[in-house]
């Protein structure tokens, strides 16, 4: 038959009922509890040390797989012309007539995207967003952004995964309030330690996941968030005109880094409210996530490409097509380094001179 004891939470020992205050006493450091926060102090140690969960059903059916070796070699219904395309082109253009290529067998079976969110954001208007976000960079060389290397600005639908759940979640964090006095010539500081706890359920609705290879993640994040509400179902006929890009991360491949993305922001949450200012310090002990109903949707999302390749280095800008928003890295001219520092030691030169100067006029 097994025994049960309630220990105390700050040394250990067993607690007793008080009935004079109706509560529970530890003998040992003297510590009282009501029942109700020990309630909720033992239910925050049967969360101790379970792992998260996560469960996601893949909606896209038991579809073939398709396998291809090498580049994919379609012919211009145009002109004629031979269009090489790799194994992740869904659209692209014909080299020769500039006519807008769609290969059907990219965007059928288990690559049909469920949504996507049309291009809202136009070259010109992409253009602009990037020499606004040029300007005011003091170091940038002054060749970088000429219109030849602008002009290849591109659009491309990029493939995401698109995760949805309802998460219930746990965290346990550990307080701390600093009361400070002065009797006599001492000075006193009491130190209260408090353990907060916070419990919820929170919706996820299409936490995206780029699903794509060659795009850098840092990146496509830094563009975010898409207007999900503006998403259509798929069709064709959004792609003419633009690039587009097929998956080669499957869903399960992705599902990794959507868990984390809906892990931190379920932190973030509770950790406002238990942040609240009441406390001096509060440090996150202990969390735990389990995901129920996970559904995942793929789609293709709109983003202006730009790779500029400057002086042996390739510099890439995003902006979204959808919202405009941009995300990007520079260059540093040395030359103007070089002239803005000189600038500034000749500068900081001739204040202490003038210092000295009258110094010696003090002096003398």
């Amino acid at each position: 038959m097994s025994v049960k004891e309630y220990k105390c939470p700050c040394c250990g020992g067993n607690l007793v009922f008080h009935s004079e205050i109706q509560k529970l006493h530890c003998p040992f450091c003297d510590n009282d509890y009501e029942r109700s926060v020990f309630s909720e102090y033992e239910k925050a140690l049967e969360h101790t040390g379970k792992k998260d969960s996560y469960e996601w059903k893949h909606e896209t059916g038991e579809w073939r797989t398709a396998e291809k070796d090498g580049d994919t070699v379609y012919i211009c219904p145009s002109c004629g012309g031979v269009i090489e395309a790799g194994d992740t082109t869904i659209a692209t253009e014909c080299p020769y007539c500039g006519s807008s290529a769609i290969l059907p067998e990219q965007v059928s079976g288990k690559f049909k995207p469920d949504l996507v969110i049309p291009f809202k954001v136009g070259k010109k208007e992409a253009q602009d967003i990037y020499k606004k976000f040029c300007k005011g960079k003091g170091f940038l060389p002054r060749d970088f952004t000429d219109e030849q290397k602008i002009s290849g600005m591109r659009g491309v639908y990029v493939p995401y995964w698109l995760f949805s759940c309802v998460a219930e979640g746990y965290a346990n964090y550990e307080g701390t309030k600093v009361r400070k006095w002065k009797s006599g010539n001492k000075e006193y500081i009491q130190t209260d330690y408090y353990m907060i706890l916070r419990e919820g359920k929170l919706s996820f609705d299409h936490v995206p996941v780029d699903g794509s290879l060659t795009m850098d993640d840092t990146y496509m994040e830094s563009i975010e968030p898409y207007n999900m509400e503006e998403a259509a179902a798929f069709e064709e006929t959004y792609l003419s005109g633009y690039d587009a890009e097929k998956y080669d991360m499957s869903e399960e491949e992705c599902e990794p880094r959507a868990n984390e993305r809906i892990k931190r922001s379920f932190e973030d949450s509770f950790r406002k409210t238990a942040d609240d200012g009441r406390y001096a310090t509060v440090v996150p002990k202990e969390s735990r996530v389990i995901c129920r109903n996970g559904k995942v949707k793929y789609a293709l999302l709109p983003v202006w490409v730009m790779d500029i390749h400057y002086r042996g280095k390739r510099y890439v800008y995003m902006v979204n097509g959808q919202t405009g928003k941009i995300a990007g890295n520079f260059p540093v001219s040395s030359g103007l380094l070089i002239k803005r520092s000189a600038s500034v030691f000749a500068g900081s030169a001739a204040v202490m001179f003038a210092i000295l100067n009258i110094v010696r006029l003090i002096l003398s």
